[in-house]
């Protein structure tokens, strides 16, 4: 019986399971893109392997989950509901909220290997809507997700959730770095004046 509902159900489950890690894996790489980005750890160790590990999980984790669901039998979506906004009609918001959430994380994560044509500024500036992103994430993970009410779910959420929540607001509404003062240009120097010529003496006639 048990094998038969969960042959049943295996691609809602995979589904299910592809939301979670993608949800945990995101949080983390969040965690730890805000941790080399500023200056919450001496000496700022390179992290960036770590970060671009995490984010193409996370981006795996959510092609799986999304894709899995064009098995799942009691959905029965079409591509077009998996990918396209506002297209389905199963819980309509919150699917388009994942939707713009997947697709923006899946557009900036890929985006670190294009930063040299598109410029590091630009790409800096970009790369800075991932919060946006991951929290849409969030917002569909606890507004759809099938295990949001679950403790172990909830638990596990908030192992990560909650510092990556804390390092963004420190981040962004914490005191700011103090700018180095600007050294002020050095005078252009003056050229010494010209000594005045002396007066040659007025010779005076002597009276033959």
């Amino acid at each position: 019986m048990l094998a038969a509902a969960v042959t049943e159900h295996l691609f809602w489950i995979v589904s299910r399971a592809a939301g979670t890690a993608a949800l945990l894996l995101s949080s983390l790489a969040v965690c730890v893109g805000l941790l080399f980005g500023g200056k919450f750890v001496k000496g700022r160790p390179d992290l960036r392997h770590l970060h671009e590990a995490l984010s193409l999980a996370t981006i795996v984790a959510l092609v799986v989950h999304a894709v899995s669901l064009l098995g799942d039998s009691f959905m029965h979506p079409s591509l077009a509901d998996i990918t396209v906004p506002f297209v389905s009609g199963y819980m309509r918001l919150w699917m388009t909220v994942g939707i713009v959430a997947g697709w923006a994380m899946i557009a900036l994560g890929l985006s670190y290997y294009v930063r040299d044509r598109i410029g590091q500024q630009r790409w800096k500036k970009l790369h800075r809507v991932t919060a946006l992103a991951w929290l849409a994430g969030l917002a569909h993970s606890f507004g759809e997700g099938t295990d949001a009410g679950a403790t172990w779910f909830i638990v596990a959420t908030a192992i990560v959730v909650v510092p990556a929540f804390l390092l963004l607001i420190v981040r962004h509404l914490g005191p700011s770095s103090p700018q180095p003062a600007r050294q002020a240009k050095p005078a252009r120097p003056v050229a010494p004046a010209r000594p005045v010529a002396q007066a040659r003496p007025v010779r005076q006639e002597v009276a033959r």
